[in-house]
């Protein structure tokens, strides 16, 4: 751990409460100018992406009102575009604070901070982004990193603030419920970035395949494995718990499936700035990791493996197979954040190391998989319409349009 962040541990409980109260009184004084009424304000991955679910929200909602104002927050730090039609505002400037108190509706994958003071006549659509994700969240998280009690107050005052939670499942509402302590309106419509997938139109892949140079008649497969919040603490990152043996497994997949094989790899967003070298001490894999949608890597991917990534879930939408391939269970179970699952009950193949995941590709059987996939997907409560992101722009549409809005609630307030 170095000085500089040893210097910030020790600051950081004071500064947050000192620049949250700037940032409510600034939000106060804001209220001098009105809102604007066909204005949207997205913010996903503070700034750090263009896609997940707002992206194809905005999409459809920019059909229904061709002339609303979008305002998409952007990191520099992280390069991307956004189309012609949506306005960049750059994460944490003053200007970000303007657009927030000015726009009519907010919408967010992360929930908005709890010192962001939404006005009367405002709405706030939060998304979230995992699904039917493995790892623990918020209130949920055990161990090391469970939950502070400024945390939790955090949570609890962000979550208060959202005029909707989306879901895709009874199991994500009860997280909402639960994790979040959100006793509002949980909407299980789907997941708009999920909509693509459901309906598995195949010209969705090939233009995924053009845009990143893979062969159209090769074979893919995806490899994305997830963070480790041990990461963030100290700032080593141990990239042992990404050793799969991608040479290995090509020669498999290949006397497994037949055909020729891409093997690309896509790690977490926020280990973009850390792997920028991967491609060169990898030069027959492809590293996607910059490129910005999951969801049309996924229409691009044949097998898709992850360790704990609820971007497994999603890739299963198309019935592909996958697998999951995790070197440290145990102790991203026990010491990092927990799990709302055992990997043995997952629908996707286990492996805890290159020789289990050999015999599991080899041992695939396409119409097993698919029946454990699909039970799972029933006890789980899972509802993915391919209309959501209709759906919710509807709303959005009717409440900048000035009409009345009632969001369905399809899970107990407790």
């Amino acid at each position: 751990m170095n000085l500089s962040h040893k210097l910030w541990m020790i600051v950081k409980p004071f500064a947050r409460p000192v620049g949250g109260a700037m940032i409510i009184a600034l939000f106060y004084l804001l209220r001098i100018f009105p809102i604007k009424k066909n204005k949207v304000l997205v913010s996903v991955s503070a700034g750090r992406n263009f896609n997940d679910n707002q992206k194809y929200i905005m999409e459809e909602l920019h059909k229904l009102c061709p002339d609303i104002d979008i305002v998409w927050v952007k990191d520099p730090r992280y390069a991307y575009e956004v189309p012609s039609w949506m306005r960049i505002v750059r994460w944490r400037s003053l200007r970000y604070f303007y657009e927030y108190a000015t726009a009519k509706i907010w919408t967010n994958n992360c929930l908005d901070p709890d010192y962001y003071v939404k006005r009367k006549g405002q709405m706030y659509v939060e998304t979230w982004h995992g699904g039917l994700g493995i790892k623990k969240v918020s209130r949920d998280i055990e161990g090391k990193y469970a939950t502070q009690k400024r945390q939790i107050s955090f949570f609890k005052n962000a979550s208060d603030m959202a005029d909707v939670f989306i879901s895709n499942s009874d199991h994500l509402s009860k997280i909402y419920r639960r994790a979040f302590r959100f006793h509002g309106p949980i909407w299980k419509c789907g997941y708009p970035k999920n909509d693509m997938l459901v309906l598995n139109n195949p010209e969705e892949g090939l233009k995924a395949r053009k845009e990143l140079g893979i062969p159209l008649n090769n074979k893919v497969l995806l490899y994305a494995p997830t963070w480790r919040l041990s990461f963030s603490g100290d700032y080593q990152i141990d990239m042992n718990v990404y050793s799969l043996d991608m040479q290995r497994l090509k020669k498999v997949l290949t006397e497994k499936f037949g055909g020729e094989w891409t093997m690309v790899i896509r790690f977490h967003p926020s280990l973009r700035l850390y792997v920028k070298d991967y491609q060169k001490t990898h030069p027959d894999v492809k590293d996607v990791t910059d490129y910005q949608d999951m969801q049309c890597l996924l229409m691009a991917t044949d097998v898709m493996i992850s360790d704990y990534s609820s971007c497994i879930f999603d890739a299963a939408l198309r019935r592909i197979p996958c697998f999951t391939y995790a070197t440290d269970f145990n102790q991203y179970k026990n010491e990092e954040r927990g799990v709302y699952y055992e990997m043995e009950e997952l629908p996707f193949p286990y492996a805890t190391n290159n020789d289990e995941l050999e015999q599991n590709v080899k041992a695939f059987n396409e119409e097993d998989y698919l029946k454990r996939w699909d039970a799972f997907a029933l006890r789980m409560g899972l509802n993915e319409t391919g209309h959501s992101a209709k759906d919710i722009a509807k709303k959005m549409a009717d409440f900048l349009n000035g009409k009345k809005v009632i969001w369905n609630n399809d899970y107990p307030i407790i």
